[in-house]
């Protein structure tokens, strides 16, 4: 019996690191400090008390006169990283972003961090950060659906 309440309660404290909301296709569009922007994922690989290894797709635009699009963006992501005790998770994620300039494209790398939340059934809140090596810095906050 001396034996069983520390592995009950590593066993449970293990378990407040698994993952609450882990999903396996996913699509949100934010708000962001330097225009509009959307992205889209699938999981490709669940690690295990950690979160779930996905690739990630998204594209922008910059606010002012014409929305078109000037920016498209994959890379890797590790998401459904769970905060133990509240309903939230983190995500970070990296790749290649190109930069539709004129008559030019860009290509740059970026890193982009930050937190998921429930709101309604698959719908969800996020916020994030991103740096970018051609763009600088943003932030955004929107709307996500898991599935």
């Amino acid at each position: 019996m001396k034996r069983l309440f520390p592995v009950l309660t590593l066993a449970l404290g293990l378990s407040m690191l698994t993952p609450a909301h882990a999903s396996a296709l996913w699509a949100g569009a934010d708000a962001r400090t330097t225009g509009l922007d959307a992205h889209a994922g699938i999981a490709l690989l669940p690690v295990p008390f950690i979160g779930t290894l996905g690739i990630e797709a998204g594209a922008a635009s910059s606010y002012g006169g014409s929305l078109s699009i000037n920016e498209f963006r994959v890379g890797g992501t590790l998401r459904d990283l769970n905060l133990p005790f509240t309903s939230v998770d983190a995500f970070v994620s990296g790749g290649a972003a190109f930069h539709l300039t004129q008559n030019t494209t860009t290509t740059s790398t970026y890193l982009e961090g930050g937190l998921r939340g429930p709101v309604l059934g698959p719908v969800g809140w996020r916020l994030s950060a991103r740096g970018d090596s051609f763009a600088g810095f943003s932030a955004g906050a929107g709307l996500e659906i898991r599935f």
